[in-house]
């Protein structure tokens, strides 16, 4: 097991941690619990990416839940996916404009970070 402000290692656990089973405030691995960030196969945070994105403010993955969750199956308050539920969705069978307007708002921050 590792562990430290930068652990990496099969077992890690840290203010960075990196590994198959990861937790720390920013976690990347296959399974991770991050309290910031989470980036895994299967992930919870205050931000989550992952095959299985557990985050409580953002999610994104194929399951997914958060209060923006993005995702093949999604649950949170806005939710764009496949098959959602949540208060305002969008959907393949529902469009709803406050979800649209949010995700849109979203995608122009999120763009105007990257020029």
């Amino acid at each position: 097991m590792a562990k430290g402000i930068f652990a990496l290692g099969r077992i890690a656990v840290g203010v960075v941690a990196v590994g198959q089973a990861a937790a720390g405030l920013v976690a990347f691995g296959q399974a991770g619990v991050g309290l910031l960030f989470c980036l895994a196969q299967a992930c919870a945070g205050l931000i989550a990416f992952g095959q299985l994105a557990v985050g409580v403010h953002f999610g994104a993955g194929q399951v997914a839940t958060g209060t923006t969750a993005l995702g093949q199956f999604a649950v949170g308050k806005y939710v764009l996916a496949q098959l959602g539920a949540g208060q305002y969705l969008w959907t393949t069978q529902h469009s709803d404009p406050v979800a649209v307007q949010h995700f849109h708002e979203l995608w122009v921050r999120i763009s105007s970070l990257l020029h």
